[in-house]
């Protein structure tokens, strides 16, 4: 396989900017498509090309980064798709969440073809991606992690192989399963601390400190802090198909989750609410909603 100097985005979205600025930041050349505005990507140095076809075609590898399996769909399909520009050797790394019989699926039709595919999950929200705090799940071949390495490496220092293709996204149903989870839970400390009398600021700076802290607290108590859930690093939408996702394996291996049942339901309330283009982080609107009034009333 080729040198990889050259690294292809399909999908430039809230989660491949990130990814693309740290590629952009320790040399890569990186060239990409997306539907809609580009405009960010190329402030950051990238190359905006009018078709995934091209970017097949300049590309020595070429990262998925798609919200949906149907945009998954579109982007494989159609005169300027990527089967169309496909050629023997190409490498494509799959970074997008879907469910897992839909990515093996897609990994079919373009090995058939002669492409070489891995699965790399992102754990973590942009921020966490632009401070190279995330961490990546790998599914597939382990010669050809060996050889995208350095492209994963500059995105995030932490990654894990775990196994055969369509490991990774079950890595990733369990990192997000938690990080729901592990949101309510900040959500109900920052309310406990405001109504012990504690500026939310200083809750979210002590208890990040100390045996209470978590990833999630990190990021979400200093918003809910601020109050700042929008523009949002992580919406209600963006987590809703995970919640799908998570209670559907969690099912099907028969696992109690006593925890998750009484999260969901806050994260169904805020999605059928004015809320759900927020950030996840408030949540703590509804806790605060749901507790008792302060006066006694």
């Amino acid at each position: 396989m080729v040198e990889i100097k050259t690294v292809g985005m399909v999908g430039i979205g809230q989660l491949g900017l990130p990814v693309a600025g740290n590629l952009l930041a320790a040399g890569f050349r990186v060239v990409g498509f997306r539907r809609t505005n580009q405009q960010a990507f190329i402030e950051l140095g990238g190359e905006a090309l009018n078709s995934p076809a091209e970017v097949v075609r300049q590309a020595d590898v070429i990262l998925l980064c798609l919200p949906n399996e149907e945009a998954s769909l579109q982007v494989l399909e159609g005169p300027e798709g990527l089967l169309s520009a496909l050629e023997p050797g190409k490498v494509f790394v799959e970074t997008g969440t879907y469910r897992k019989t839909f990515k093996l699926q897609q990994a079919a039709r373009l090995t058939e073809r002669g492409a070489k595919v891995l699965e790399a999950e992102v754990s973590g929200s942009p921020p966490m991606v632009k401070a190279h705090k995330a961490a990546i799940y790998v599914g597939g071949d382990a010669q050809l992690l060996a050889h995208c390495r350095p492209v994963l490496e500059a995105i995030s220092p932490s990654v894990f192989h775990l196994g055969e293709f369509g490991s990774a996204v079950s890595m990733k149903l369990i990192a997000n399963y938690l990080l729901a989870i592990h949101t309510l839970a900040a959500a109900e400390a920052m309310n406990m601390g405001a109504r012990a009398g504690f500026d939310p600021k200083l809750v979210a700076e002590v208890i990040q400190k100390g045996a209470g802290a978590s990833a999630m607290f990190g990021v979400r108590a200093p918003l809910m802090a601020e109050r700042a859930f929008s523009p949002a690093p992580g919406p209600f939408t963006t987590l809703e198909k995970y919640l799908e996702l998570g209670r559907a394996m969690a099912d099907e291996l028969g696992c109690a989750t006593p925890l998750f049942s009484a999260t969901e339901p806050y994260y169904r309330r805020a999605l059928e609410s004015d809320m759900r283009d927020e950030d996840i982080a408030a949540l703590i609107k509804l806790i605060e909603a749901d507790s008792t009034p302060e006066d006694g009333a």
